[in-house]
């Protein structure tokens, strides 16, 4: 595994002086690897797609309004 230097302001430290800061940089670099490889997968997954991105955004909306409205239907049923 390689190491990750990163410099934290004293007055940080002083705020917040029980914080474990190695496992929150830990977290965070991993929370960004998993999002980048999130991307890199439906890239990878959507690079033979015949839509445009104005068709993906209107399947998106669309998708959205109709997971709100079984939602609510769901809401006012129970």
């Amino acid at each position: 595994m390689s190491e990750l230097k990163i410099r934290i302001p004293e007055w940080v430290l002083r705020e917040f002086p029980d914080v474990a800061w190695p496992k929150i940089a830990e977290r965070a670099v991993l929370e960004e690897f998993r999002r980048l490889a999130t991307i890199k997968l439906f890239d990878d997954f959507f690079k033979h797609s015949e839509l445009t991105d104005e068709e993906c955004l209107s399947l998106g909306k669309a998708v959205s309004r109709a997971v709100q409205v079984r939602i609510e239907q769901e809401l006012r049923a129970t």
